[in-house]
């Protein structure tokens, strides 16, 4: 009970810290800045504070701030400077001097960056299938949020960003993980650690320089939309939130019938439709605009909260390196969310190009990564690495092939009594060894779809309606 009162804790800390950040960050106005009269240099230095970049790497160098005797100062100061940062803001207008607004989100980008962290690191406790879930349910309630909160006067818009922090600090607080004498960062033993550095340097280069190369697309992409269109954004605020849900659904559908739930597998579905939307980023016709706003914006969703899901399955690979993992793929989003309205404003104010050259272009990019993005980030990875394929052990490495080997004796013992077929024989090992569906669909490189189908049949011939009586099965086989 207490491990689905935690994930929900979770999924509600993430889904209102997320749903905040695309409520309240600093507006872009149509002619490409965020507050008028402020020159270019401050606006960039305004989206960079932000979104949080340089705190989240400050989360990073300070891994105290998440130790059992830290956590609950660092939980209840990040929230004042949160809620500070954002009442700052509010009691200040456009015309404040621009250090002052740049000190004020910096306060506030603060703040949402630790959440941020913080629930990156708690998701990590998760089991595989709870963590696949969890990132739609986070996606479907940030939907909702969103679209209660833009189509809500501005005075009970403001209210609610306002309690949002106080929110998140009472879930965090309520979390199991604070209680009462853990740590949110793992330590692993000396030989586990040093695997764990050796896969870092492997793979943490990749992964954010993929990370914040993706994010930076679809925020540009979605700048180049959202500026032409300020007047349907307005008017069809709900779309952005509906937006969200739909991806919520997109990425089930994805994690259910796709045998990879990696980059590239993500890349090949989410830049085609960031295509589609931005070729009717010219058109006239109402609804045509409408379709493309909801494209781009489960594209922009989805793509997130599959990076963040790549991120988090690193992480639980690299157990007690989880912050290194964590931080870093988080701060490369920033990275991303920053580049992205930055770039786009960098070039509407200095380089002569109309909309359909700048549009050709993109849609150029576009389809050039929807071939070539991360491909060789995959390669070197492997699908060793894709989400949830990481199980930890405590056996030895000499107990677990002696394991490894007791049940594919018996699951080839089951397999002549019963008839399974060869891919049923597989796929029963690994049940007996107590595998999940996301490590099977991983290591076979089949849709969960087809795992359960097996798992079905499997269950049919035999005659069992659950894992513990396949297992009770295969002990009484095994001693008779």
């Amino acid at each position: 009970m207490r491990d689905y009162r935690n994930s929900a804790l979770r999924v509600l800390g993430m889904a209102l810290t997320l749903a905040w950040a695309f409520c309240a960050a600093p507006p872009i106005s149509a002619n490409g800045t965020f507050w008028e009269g402020v020159s270019a240099g401050a606006q960039i230095l305004i989206r960079l504070s932000a979104v949080g970049l340089i705190p989240c790497i400050v989360c990073i160098l300070a891994p105290r701030l998440f130790d059992r005797k830290m956590l609950m100062w660092s939980i209840l100061g990040a929230a004042v400077l949160w809620l500070a940062g954002w009442l700052g803001n509010m009691g200040v207008s456009a015309s404040a001097p621009a250090p002052l607004l740049v000190i004020l989100t910096f306060v506030n980008g603060t703040g949402t960056s630790f959440f941020l962290v913080f629930w990156g690191l708690a998701l990590c406790r998760g089991d595989a299938e709870r963590i696949e879930r969890d990132f739609v349910l986070i996606l479907v309630l940030v939907g909702l949020i969103v679209m209660v909160a833009l189509g809500s006067p501005k005075a009970i818009l403001d209210g609610v960003l306002a309690a949002i922090p106080v929110a998140v600090a009472a879930s965090a607080l309520m979390d199991g993980v604070v209680l009462p004498n853990d740590s949110l960062i793992r330590k692993g033993d000396g030989e586990v650690r040093g695997e764990c550095e050796e896969a870092a340097r492997v793979t943490l280069t990749p992964l954010v320089l993929s990370v914040a190369f993706s994010i930076t697309i679809v925020s540009f992409v979605w700048c180049m939309f959202s500026l032409r269109h300020q007047e349907l954004m307005v008017s069809k605020a709900l779309l952005f939130g509906l937006g969200f849900m739909i991806s919520g659904l997109a990425i089930w559908l994805f994690v259910k019938y796709s045998p990879s739930v990696g980059f590239v597998a993500a890349a090949r579905w989410v830049l085609p439709v960031m295509a589609c939307g931005l070729l009717f980023n010219g058109s006239e016709i109402p609804e045509l605009l409408v379709a493309a706003c909801l494209m781009l914006s489960v594209a922009h969703a989805a793509f997130e909260m599959i990076l963040r899901m790549q991120v988090i399955s690193f992480a639980r690979k690299n157990q007690g390196d989880e912050l290194l993992y964590v931080g870093w793929g988080f701060a490369a989003i920033m990275a991303g969310a920053f580049l992205g309205p930055s770039i786009y404003m960098v070039v509407t104010m200095t380089v002569a190009i109309d909309s359909l050259h700048l549009t050709l272009v993109v849609l150029a990019v576009l389809v050039g990564a929807s071939s070539l993005l991360l491909l060789d980030v995959e390669t070197r990875l492997g699908r060793s690495h894709s989400l949830n394929s990481y199980e930890k052990t405590s056996l030895s490495a000499n107990d677990e092939i002696a394991a490894t080997a007791g049940t594919a004796e018996a699951a080839q013992d089951i397999t002549e009594r019963y008839g399974l077929t060869n891919r049923e024989c597989e796929i029963l090992g690994m049940l007996l060894q107590g595998r999940s569906r996301p490590y099977i669909r991983d290591t076979l490189y089949v849709s969960i779809s087809t795992v359960d189908t097996h798992v079905r049949h499997i269950y049919a011939k035999l005659g069992v309606h659950n894992k513990q009586e396949l297992i009770d099965l295969a002990q009484q086989l095994g001693e008779t």
